[in-house]
């Protein structure tokens, strides 16, 4: 079961365009999508941490704390959008994939982790795969730079936002509870942004209000809550393995349903980027497997 929830929740997050991208095309801003998504996911996953009776408040340190990676969250996820009108909507889930290798590469060169071979190769790998999602090989002629530095920019501030939670340790609440408290201060941030920019909008008719509904109830509340549920049973090592359904979620979307160009290219780089996230999840389990047989011998 555990295995399953974890393919639900990376699958569901990689139907972000599915929902979001009839959005845009609509007319609605980028702004005023990410504020229904965070709005409407913080109220699902409000009623779901009421229901489990988890303690809802936390101190006032750790609050502030969230607050300010939420702004984070929030950058992340609107670079994203930003990059879905210069890039097919696959590519751009693949590009932001990379946060665990710039988590990995930030934590080695800020925070004295160990440079691991492992590390090296998912490096090598993912440069290699944005190269080929960039149109290396000739062929990815949908794909523009501005939409890569976007989207290389969106996992640059999900990885700060990550490693901005190891390092602020919020103890008192539960990784839902935490879940809830960034998705509401998201959409504090959002609203205001968007007013300031002049460009909220609400849903002009029922089909758009569904899609937002379903956009933070799929893609917020959905993918976090049996992504909670399946770290207890197969571990957090396994459940952010699994987390690799997400590009190919979105690239499956992205053609079928938007007709996206597909091309060998965006394919092969896809692929590198998923094996070098892979690399760096399993990196120190296959290290730690090797020195035990080595010590065995």
């Amino acid at each position: 079961m555990g295995y399953v929830l974890a393919l639900i929740s990376s699958a569901s997050f990689g139907l972000i365009p599915l929902f979001s991208l009839p959005l845009l095309h609509a007319g609605m801003s980028a702004e005023s999508v990410l504020f229904y998504r965070f709005l409407f996911g913080a109220l699902v996953l409000g009623g779901i941490v009421l229901a489990r009776r988890d303690a809802i408040a936390g101190p006032l340190p750790e609050l502030a704390r969230l607050a300010a990676m939420s702004a984070l969250y929030m950058l992340a996820a609107l670079l994203m959008f930003r990059g879905f009108a210069y890039l097919p909507s696959g590519v751009a889930a693949t590009l932001q994939f990379l946060y665990p290798v710039v988590v990995m590469l930030i934590m080695v060169l800020f925070f004295h982790e160990k440079l691991r071979v492992s590390t090296v190769c998912a490096i090598l790998l993912a440069l290699g795969g944005v190269f080929l999602l960039g149109g290396g090989m000739g062929d990815n002629k949908a794909v523009q730079p501005l939409g890569v530095l976007l989207l290389l920019l969106s996992a640059l501030s999900n990885s700060l936002y990550i490693v901005g939670l190891h390092v602020a340790k919020p103890r008192h609440m539960t990784g839902l509870v935490i879940t809830f408290w960034v998705l509401a201060f998201g959409a504090v941030i959002c609203l205001v942004n968007a007013l300031a920019m002049r460009s909220f909008s609400l849903p002009g008719n029922l089909r758009e209000l569904v899609l937002a509904v379903l956009l933070a109830a799929v893609t917020a509340a959905l993918s976090n809550l049996t992504l909670v549920l399946a770290v207890p049973r197969i571990g957090s090592t396994m459940s952010s393995v699994l987390g690799v359904m997400e590009p190919p979620t979105a690239v499956c979307v992205g053609i079928l349903i938007f007709h996206e160009p597909s091309s060998a290219s965006l394919w092969f780089g896809m692929c590198l980027i998923c094996l070098a996230v892979l690399v760096v999840m399993l990196g120190p389990q296959l290290g730690a497997r090797l020195a035990r047989m080595r010590s065995v011998k």
